[in-house]
């Protein structure tokens, strides 16, 4: 569960990727643990292809979710399962619809790994 109701992102005129400027905490039941986003943190909120993105909003419902994720990658204090079952988790938590968890899910399955590997390495953006 997110503590806050809101959240505040720097958003750039051009380009995607956000920066946040006020916190962000989740409660993770499956971890019995407390997440916090760290403040001036960047993301893209949704690594979604553009042209799902009217099925897959990157700004509705799950973006709280996507942003945990984006932190989840790029500190890597979980695994990368561990970390996409928070992300599932956030978003029911959220009220997003079971087949829009789980056709990000899957997306993630297909092409997570490249985020996740990039971070690993030091690679950003």
């Amino acid at each position: 569960m997110f503590k806050e109701e809101y959240i505040t992102l720097e958003v750039p005129k051009s380009g995607d990727i956000r920066k946040t400027l006020s916190p962000l905490t989740y409660y993770s039941e499956i971890l019995d643990k407390t997440i916090k986003v760290p403040l001036y943190m960047l993301t893209d909120l949704g690594s979604i292809p553009q042209v799902l993105q009217g099925i897959f909003p990157k700004d509705g419902k799950a973006m709280f979710a996507y942003i945990l994720h984006d932190c989840l990658y790029q500190s890597g204090i979980l695994t990368r399962k561990q970390s996409d079952d928070v992300l599932e988790e956030a978003m029911n938590t959220l009220g997003v619809t079971w087949w829009r968890r789980k056709s990000v899910r899957e997306g993630l399955r297909v092409g997570g790994f490249i985020a996740w590997n990039n971070y690993r390495k030091g690679i950003t953006g």
